[in-house]
């Protein structure tokens, strides 16, 4: 019996279940666990050869080896004595696993250079594109949440619902703010405010500072908006009327050195005394202004209305109690307006608007009377975060790509690894280090890459983006998890495929794992890259397509060779002498009075006319216009006449747009009464459509009459400005005198800023789809430089029994071309759903055609072709004794 059982003793069982317990025992580690099983046996072997059956022989090793319990006391003392070697020794501080992991990565980076600088290379940009694209999507959430407050801070919102459209805009009753505080305990305080706006005359002495925006507010607005002063107190600092309170950076335009607090500055006329400096307003702020003063100076500068409940020219903004509900101040708002204003019920709806919420959420809202550079759209954020996104998931893939198409040449290592003793988790550990090595070099690149094109790229947004300047550790923690993710996630792919190698299947040959999953892996990656580099292409050329359609588009009107200003002195009280002192200028083709072509969003409902249905209501907007306006904006009458000097009643009388004519539903216009807000006339023309606003919204119904006008519009010769510029000067001066200073602006100017955003949007989606594309290429240059050291015999024999480079160079960019196809049909798609919702947003847009579709996916293509075309040729073109020779 006892034969027996020393004849059925497994030795493998008991040595798992002896290693079992020093696997339990957190200070042994696996290396050090696989040199005592290696002892172990070793020390049975021995005892063997004494003449000790198995069973003994192993009982004596084991308890010459030590009880697990004994071995973790005895490598404790081991780790805690390592702790007083010299730093540079890595095992001290670094367990021994981790450093042969590091010393074998950095043999494998050197031994396959090119793999490596195409993987450092594709994941640096790929991490630089991402950084720079978080910055801004960061720097763009920051907006209005430097206040302490701000969290309790609201913005009253109108909705205009008359003539079944609706209009927006951040104005409000101008005396809502004050009876919110008095009559609804949630809210502490309330300002009304104007900001923004240049070109109004503070100067001292001869010197005007035109270009410097104002802020015309409450008293109380410093309260509600922290801004840190320099000297001066927030409270009192506007309580008085003629008091000014100045940005230091305009400060010391003005003074200089000297203190500016209790000097006098003009406003035109008016005397103001600086009560306070404030800190330059941060760019991140949607209230921008370098000077302000109290609101009340609008009632005389501006005929403001500031007690009437209908005059909305003036936002309103309002603090609350902390944990005050918006929703319940709403309700009592609504109440109090409507029994202030009853005619309002049911045709208006008035709102809070968070603070943290103006920046991104104000595309639809009319802010004029807030002007600010560059506001911001949500949209945008969630596109670029999610671009952001997909770069540096492109880059990853990029890596895993180029990592598992090298199995075939790890293969025999994780075979030649496993035979001796190494468990699947030593090879992840092992690929995954290498991984994260690759990825924490190529995000110090990165950084260094932010760095360098950062000024490039601020003034591309036009945001004052800073990187590790902004002493916010938050974004150096995100650039650090950045990496170690990337490095995870392009390494475990990778890891987790090597690892899974078994030994045998190496031992039969590499040439066997052709057929693992790694291949199938691979062309799933390269389809996935191409789909996003496609898509990317895709919606950048919608996005071109759009801003060229609108930049061509014909307005109905020219805004090109034409300035404006201001029609002060004799330009308003004698108009007609005044113009024609202009026109003895040979330059000046033309000259007219009125408006800029009007929009209809700012308008009543208070028309009639002949014929009218009593239940059709339609919102009109109006627009002034001298005789010669059609001259000057080159307009085209689709029927009727315009004003004219020699007409008697044309005063009276209106001129529509074709839209008002359709939405009216008059048949033959021309001769029948119209009334406009009271006012009465006649229909003498019908104007051709034109766009008074961006293509973002429809054309409006639109009422012109003769009357009033503030700006004179000179047309002039092409390339006559450096010429005529002095003229105008000089004839302001005698026209209007020295004490209103000459400036003015160029139409065309101020219509280009309607695209502003987009056209940032497109540049950087520009800018973005060639890193893309750089990253994709990159990739696949990496793939076709391994596929050609693969075939390299198969290239050779081919050559050899006939093959000309041309059917060579099809073998290898065939596999290429269809997965680059197969993209093209995922892509489609998804690029056509964004592309919609995208072109949603404008009244007037391009159609998708299948141009735009096919034309991408021909550029994708030849960049694929053309990518893997070197590597083919090269291979194609070399020596067929060589290939032969190969390994």
């Amino acid at each position: 019996m006892k034969n027996t059982k020393k004849l059925t003793f497994d030795l493998e069982k008991a040595v798992q279940k002896w290693k079992k317990g020093l696997y339990a025992c957190d200070s042994i580690e696996d290396s050090d666990i696989t040199e005592l099983e290696s002892h172990l046996r070793d020390e049975i072997d021995q005892l063997k050869k004494e003449g000790f059956d198995l069973e003994t022989s192993f009982r004596k090793a084991a308890e010459k080896s030590a009880a697990p319990e004994s071995l973790r006391e005895e490598y404790k003392k081991l780790r805690i004595q390592s702790n007083s070697r010299p730093f540079w020794h890595p095992s001290r501080f670094m367990p021994s696993l981790i450093w042969n992991t590091m010393k074998i990565a950095f043999r494998k980076i050197k031994a396959k250079k090119g793999f490596s600088i195409i993987n450092i290379s594709g994941l640096a940009v790929g991490m630089a594109a991402c950084i720079l694209i978080l910055l801004w999507v960061r720097y763009e959430l920051s907006y209005d949440t430097f206040h302490k407050n701000s969290g309790q801070i609201y913005r009253i919102i109108t909705e205009d619902l008359s003539g079944n459209t609706v209009f927006t805009q951040a104005g409000s009753p101008a005396p809502l703010g004050r009876e919110l505080v008095e009559t609804v305990p949630e809210v502490l305080n309330a300002a009304r405010v104007q900001s923004g706006w240049t070109n109004w005359r503070l100067h001292l002495e001869e010197n005007y500072y035109l270009s410097e925006r104002l802020a015309a507010v409450d008293p109380a607005f410093f309260e509600i908006f922290p801004f840190p002063f320099i000297t001066g107190n927030p409270k009192t600092a506007l309580q008085e009327k003629y008091s000014i309170v100045l940005t230091e950076e305009l400060a010391k335009k003005i003074f200089g050195d000297e203190d500016p607090m209790g000097k006098t500055l003009l406003m035109t006329d008016t005397k103001l005394t600086v009560t306070g400096i404030l800190k330059n307003i941060q760019q991140n702020s949607h209230l921008q202004f370098n000077y302000a003063f109290p609101a009340e100076h609008m009632r005389q500068w501006r005929e403001s209305q500031l007690d009437s409940w209908t005059y909305t020219q003036f936002a309103t903004y309002i603090l609350l109690k902390e944990g005050a509900d918006p929703d319940k101040v709403n309700q009592k708002m609504m109440s109090i307006i409507e029994n202030k204003v009853p005619q309002i019920k049911g045709k208006a709806r008035l709102y809070l608007q968070p603070l943290n919420k103006i920046h991104l959420h104000s595309k639809e809202i009319n802010t004029w009377m807030l002007a600010y550079p560059n506001k911001g759209y949500i949209a945008t954020i969630y596109i670029f975060s999610l671009t952001a996104f997909c770069i540096l998931l492109l880059a990853c893939i990029n890596f895993m790509n180029l990592s598992t198409a090298q199995y075939s040449t790890r293969a025999k290592e994780v075979g030649m690894r496993k035979v001796v003793g190494a468990r699947r988790i030593n090879l992840i550990r092992q690929f995954l280090g290498e991984s994260i090595l690759l990825a924490t070099t190529s995000l110090i690149i990165a950084v260094v890459l932010v760095e360098i094109f950062l000024p490039v790229f601020k003034n591309l947004t036009g945001k004052n983006i800073t990187f590790f300047h902004s002493n916010n550790w938050s974004i150096l923690i995100g650039v650090v998890l950045m990496g170690l993710v990337s490095g995870v996630i392009a390494g475990s792919y990778p890891a987790l495929f090597l690892s899974s190698f078994r030994p045998v299947q190496v031992i039969q040959g590499a040439g066997r794992l052709g057929n693992l999953r790694g291949g199938t892996m691979r062309k799933i990656f390269v389809v996935l890259q191409f789909t996003f580099t496609i898509g990317l292409i895709i919606i950048t050329s919608i996005i071109y397509l759009q801003l060229h359609y609108m930049n061509s588009k014909d307005l109905g009107y020219k805004t090109d060779n034409i300035v404006s200003f201001a029609g002060w002195g004799q330009y308003e009280s004698n108009y007609h002498a005044a113009k024609a002192e202009l026109l003895q200028n040979p330059k000046v083709l033309a000259v007219c009075r009125g408006f800029p072509p009007p929009v209809g969003t700012f308008g009543t409902t208070a028309v009639d006319w002949e014929g009218k249905d009593p239940g059709l209501e339609i919102k009109f907007g109006a627009g002034s216009a001298s005789p010669d306006y059609l001259k000057v904006f080159n307009m085209k009458l689709a029927d009727g006449r315009f004003f004219s000097w020699d007409q008697a009643g044309d005063n009276e009388n209106w001129v529509l747009n074709e839209t008002a004519v359709k939405a009216m539903g008059l048949e033959n216009p021309i001769g029948k009464w119209f009334s406009y807000n009271g006012q009465k006339g006649t229909i003498i023309g019908i104007l051709k459509d034109f766009h008074g606003e961006s293509l973002h919204h429809p054309i409006s119904p639109i009422a012109m009459h003769m009357r009033g006008g503030f700006f004179v519009f000179v047309k002039f010769n092409p390339g006559s400005l450096n010429d005529l510029m002095p003229f105008l000067t000089e004839k302001w001066k005698t026209l209007v005198s020295d004490t209103h200073p000459f400036r003015y602006d160029f139409v065309d100017e101020r219509f280009a800023g309607w695209y502003q955003t987009e056209k940032r949007i497109g540049k950087i989606f520009q800018y973005f789809s060639y890193l893309t594309v750089f990253i994709a290429a990159l990739g696949l240059f990496g793939l076709a430089t391994f596929m050609a050291e693969q075939k390299t015999k198969e290239i050779g024999i081919r050559k050899v029994l006939g093959a000309r480079i041309s059917s060579i160079l099809v073998l290898m960019t065939k596999e290429f071309t269809k997965w680059v196809l197969t993209a093209n049909l995922i892509a489609w798609p998804i690029a056509y759903f964004v592309g919609k919702k995208w072109l949603a947003g404008y009244a007037y847009r391009i159609s998708l055609g299948w141009e735009i579709f096919v034309l991408s996916a021909a550029a994708a293509l030849a960049i694929a072709v053309l990518t893997v075309s070197y590597q083919s040729i090269r291979a194609a073109t070399a020596d067929p004794v060589q290939s032969l020779r190969y390994e």
